[in-house]
């Protein structure tokens, strides 16, 4: 979900495990020459998960943080590629803090049809972010923590 630390975490981790750090939702930006949230606006929700499975089907993992962009989730050959190739970390935060982080979502570029509320997608996404993760990491804690306790359930697997 929007708010959960995904970029934040990836950086840090990148940065501690000396790995290269990539962004899907950067890269999407980057080869559109536009915003998430343009591309949202022009082309629809549809159209910006086509180019998010796009981009992330094309990157390579070896040695790499990759942060995918929250709807990356809806795509299965996404996440096979992610789930057969890396370890998909899925950090757990409540509701009610991705509010309080994200507050008015609506530019957020929130690759969702109109109508959904967030606590709909909320448990939507939930299931498909617990169907795809090798691990479920607590992410309410601060970033260090969070960080440490994937560091230290990557090594324990």
């Amino acid at each position: 979900m929007p708010g959960a630390g995904k970029t934040t975490i990836a950086k840090l981790l990148a940065t501690k495990l000396n790995l290269e750090f990539i962004d899907s939702d950067h890269l999407i930006e980057k080869r559109n020459d536009q915003s998430i949230q343009n591309i949202l606006d022009s082309e629809g929700h549809a159209e910006l998960r086509l180019k998010e499975e796009e981009i992330i089907l094309s990157c390579s993992l070896d040695n790499t943080i990759l942060a995918t962009g929250g709807s990356a989730v809806y795509s299965d050959k996404a996440m096979s590629y992610l789930n057969n190739n890396s370890i998909v970390v899925y950090l757990d935060i409540p509701i009610s803090l991705v509010m309080q982080r994200v507050g008015d979502y609506s530019n957020r570029g929130f690759a969702e049809p109109n109508g959904k509320s967030p606590q709909d997608v909320f448990n939507q996404r939930t299931i498909l972010y617990k169907k795809w993760c090798h691990l479920i990491i607590d992410g309410t804690y601060d970033i260090n923590t969070v960080a440490e306790n994937i560091i230290k359930a990557v090594s324990d697997n």
